[in-house]
């Protein structure tokens, strides 16, 4: 079978969720319940998470969408467990997920002219997957973590020409994607087909050059506050091992020297939402 023909047919079998994001988490809880709403707003129908031996209170944190079923929470406590929990959740979610985008709970996703993310991933239903970059975003000028949300707090980021924007995250068609490849920012696809950039060229790998971001976009909330930062120094990290790349001399640290509000416009609707959240 032409892999253009297999393309054809597995649209045809529509699955019922039409986008969902996986991620894998450890003690997230005060970042949660801003990080689900945030991603439903823009379009996101099902959360598939891992929980990776967290020992805060995460249920408390998600209880909107697990009173729903809108997340379905995994227990996940192995070493290294990342990209072991992305090919579990590409076996689960094969054929009743059109696409699942791959992000962690510092990362944020959205269309920065304002699109919902299904709208916008109608323009690529030809390809396996979508390789979406980043704008990171350092202190900000915090100390200590802010009162408000981390979307209207954090407005300054590095310049779009810092090299870890380049790295990509994806969002994928699990039923013509093989498995994660072997760091968690791309895949593998059926055929070995690359999968898009936002501008519809093709991208094989975790690099994309240049790292455009003016359709779909992820704002990476590396550091937070200083004080946020500093606990994850002694983290695991998901590849296993302590997170050795988060120092303070770490060249991936963003510097504030761009004014970034592209997000602000969905943070009255997000705040609303949040004040009607069970407390």
């Amino acid at each position: 079978m032409s892999g253009r023909l297999a393309y054809v047919r597995a649209q045809l079998r529509r699955p019922p969720v039409e986008l969902a994001v996986c991620a894998i988490f450890r003690n997230e809880a005060p970042y949660l319940a801003e990080w689900a709403t945030f991603h439903r707003l823009v379009g996101v129908e099902r959360f598939y998470l891992y929980d990776n031996r967290s020992a805060d209170d995460w249920r408390a944190a998600l209880a909107p969408e697990l009173a729903e079923g809108v997340a379905k929470v995994i227990d996940w406590p192995h070493e290294r467990g990342q990209l072991s929990a992305y090919a579990d959740c590409l076996d689960r979610h094969r054929t009743d997920t059109r696409w699942i985008a791959f992000i962690d709970i510092d990362e944020f996703l959205f269309s920065p002219p304002g699109r919902s993310l299904p709208d916008v991933l109608r323009g690529f239903r030809t390809w396996p997957g979508v390789a979406v970059c980043s704008r990171y975003f350092g202190f900000g000028g915090w100390d200590e973590p802010p009162d408000g949300l981390v979307t209207e707090s954090y407005l300054m980021r590095a310049p779009d020409d810092f090299e870890p924007n380049t790295w990509v995250k994806s969002i994928v068609f699990p039923r013509v994607t093989k498995a994660p490849a072997d760091i968690p920012h791309h895949f593998l696809y059926r055929d070995a087909r690359p999968a898009a950039g936002e501008d519809g060229a093709p991208v094989d790998g975790a690099d994309r050059i240049p790292p455009t971001a003016d359709l779909l976009r992820i704002n990476h909330y590396y550091t937070r506050s200083r004080a946020e930062y500093a606990r994850k120094l002694g983290m695991p990290s998901g590849w296993g091992g302590r997170a050795e790349h988060l120092r303070t001399d770490d060249p991936r640290l963003p510097p504030d020297d761009v004014r970034d509000e592209s997000i602000l416009r969905w943070v009255p609707i997000l705040k609303r939402e949040l004040s009607e959240r069970p407390t």
